[in-house]
């Protein structure tokens, strides 16, 4: 995922005697222009827990040249929720055999928590990465998004200026909501509150998509979603339609699937207030 300019979004790591790791969190709206959207917002939450997570791992050598990196599941549960944006995080490393994962807390300047998030994820050599990468590719171009997809109104999705709409309109009498991210849409500069690799739809996108998503399902644009996790099975590509299928929400909480080219590629669920 590109970087912001300047600094790098978490710095000044500092392990204490518990091994934790203590660092401050950018708070530049030049660079990171997600710091206009509130502190709870999915695309911040998402944003920041791919930056802080990857700026630890660094920090503590877990990368080697020629390596990549992929996020495979991560939860989270907001805390405050009037707390502001984070100044502060705390980082601990987790040893788990099924690959890196850890746990954080992001904190504000009156200290408030704000978020803890946890995440798993694998570490792997390029092995023809580029190469197989670019079937998956041409075969979405293959299936290649209509350039007049109906995409649902922005008050419907309570999008602000510089925000853009992923989904299409919901017909409450199906269990799917169709959806497309593309490069002009989901990718600076165009959207000034996303970014992702470029290569495919990150997991920022999928928060974003789900929101969009609940706003309609619900009917409410000021969804307030505080909780959630996900786990990542397959590549979503850019410029390719997918969809969310859904069970009805029960009791603040909902499960979605997300399909593209008839593959089932991520199970997200989220728990929410109205």
């Amino acid at each position: 995922m590109p970087q912001g300019r300047g600094a790098p979004y978490a710095y000044g790591f500092e392990r204490r005697s518990d091994g934790s790791l203590h660092f401050v969190c950018s708070s530049d709206t030049e660079a990171w222009g997600w710091l206009s959207l509130p502190a709870q917002h999915p695309v911040g939450i998402q944003t920041q827990q791919f930056w802080t997570s990857f700026c630890a791992f660094l920090f503590e050598g877990g990368m080697e040249e020629g390596q990549w990196s992929a996020l495979t599941w991560m939860d989270y549960a907001l805390d405050d929720l009037d707390a502001g944006h984070a100044v502060r995080g705390v980082y601990n490393r987790i040893e788990n055999e099924r690959g890196p994962a850890f746990a954080m807390t992001l904190f504000d300047a009156q200290d408030r928590a704000i978020v803890t998030m946890r995440g798993r994820g694998v570490v792997f050599r390029n092995r023809n990465f580029e190469q197989w990468r670019e079937g998956s590719k041409t075969e979405a171009k293959q299936a290649k998004g209509p350039v007049d997809f109906d995409y649902a109104s922005p008050e419907s999705l309570g999008l602000g200026e510089g925000e853009f709409a992923f989904v299409g309109p919901f017909d409450p009498d199906t269990d799917r909501i169709e959806a497309l991210v593309t490069a002009e849409n989901g990718m600076p500069p165009h959207n000034r509150v996303i970014s992702g690799s470029g290569d495919h739809v990150n997991s920022t996108h999928f928060g974003e998509v789900t929101r969009q998503a609940l706003c309609l399902i619900t009917d409410n644009p000021s969804i307030q979603i505080t909780g959630g996790q996900m786990h990542l099975n397959r590549y979503v590509e850019l410029g390719t339609p997918f969809a969310l299928r859904f069970d009805p929400p029960t009791d603040g909480r909902i499960a979605l699937t997300l399909e593209q080219l008839g593959k089932d590629c991520a199970e997200i669920s989220l728990r929410f207030e109205a």
